[in-house]
């Protein structure tokens, strides 16, 4: 089995570290790096919804199971340790992202799926899955952080020229968080809709 994870429209294999971009309809070959050496690659047709199917061996990974559902927001990427996630790799440094914003509280970085013309993640630097884990932390830790990162926000929406904006937060699964590290979106630099949702 192909462990895979979906963020935006980019497909991510952690183990080989390789990134793909999934926003087309057709086969693409993800190739197998062993010392250097592509081999033992697997044939993939990604579909608009997300399902991958691994015709190499018939296995079926639907990343997302509901109609309208943000893909990736499931109950088994909603159990993965946020230290686990890739949220975690792009705050210690260890997959390197271009950043909007950086401070000793958080990371801000673009949506590469945006839903807006302006659309960024802003990722705390203290591991939480997600607000409904907030009393498995240090609450005083946490409420020092993001009372912080609040303060910040109108500053990292105007880096990228924003000064009317959406803040979102997604928790669990029926809130299609497909991320279990808490981060907060800031969409802008369009009308937004109401109700939303």
């Amino acid at each position: 089995m192909i462990n895979c994870c979906r963020i935006g429209s980019r497909l991510f294999n952690t183990k080989n570290k390789i990134i793909l971009d999934t926003s087309f309809n057709k086969s693409i070959l993800i190739p197998t790096i062993n010392n250097n050496n592509y081999n033992n690659s697997f044939i993939f047709n990604i579909k608009r919804d997300y399902t991958v199917n691994n015709n190499n061996n018939n296995n079926n990974n639907k990343m997302s199971s509901e109609s309208g559902a943000k893909a990736g927001a499931t109950e088994e990427n909603n159990r993965i340790n946020p230290k686990d996630t890739l949220f975690a790799k792009f705050v210690s440094g260890e997959i390197p992202v271009p950043k909007v914003y950086e401070d000793e509280y958080c990371i801000a970085i673009n949506d590469i799926n945006p839903q807006a013309p302006v659309h960024i993640l802003v990722i705390p630097k203290l591991a939480v899955g997600g607000v409904s884990d907030v009393a498995n932390v240090d609450v005083e830790k946490y409420k020092e952080a993001m009372g912080h990162i609040m303060s910040k926000i109108h500053h990292i929406a105007s880096l990228r020229g924003a000064d009317s904006y959406r803040l979102v937060i997604n928790d669990g699964v029926l809130g299609q968080q497909s991320v279990r590290w808490l981060h907060i979106h800031i969409l802008g630099g369009r009308q937004m809709n109401w109700p939303p949702g």
